[in-house]
């Protein structure tokens, strides 16, 4: 997994910027991280948009990658907890899902 760090402050996305959101000088870098993680948040998503109610219900969590400021928000397969870790399963149409380590 590709992250992009800004080369003047701490500020990490997953997506790339022109200029740092952050501290507005900085470029932003592109760096391979580890696609491990611990969640951070999640929800349960039980009436989706109309382009995701075939999936529903499923959960959205919030995961903090492991040696990384950036955090990334992802579909997971599982039933998850605040604190569990994750692991990058597979990409499915752009969205990242995980599964509970």
């Amino acid at each position: 997994m590709n992250i992009y760090q800004c080369d003047q402050c701490e500020y990490a996305s997953v997506s790339n910027k022109y200029r740092c959101p952050s501290c507005g000088t900085g470029k932003l870098q592109e760096q391979d991280i580890s696609t491990k993680g611990t969640v951070y948040s999640y929800t349960d998503i039980h009436i989706a948009p109309a382009e995701f109610a075939h999936l529903a219900p499923y959960t959205v969590a919030l995961i903090q990658l492991d040696a990384s400021k950036a955090k990334v928000t992802v579909r997971m397969d599982a039933v998850v907890e605040i604190g569990d870790t994750a692991e990058l399963h597979h990409i499915e149409d752009g969205a990242y899902i995980y599964r509970k380590c």
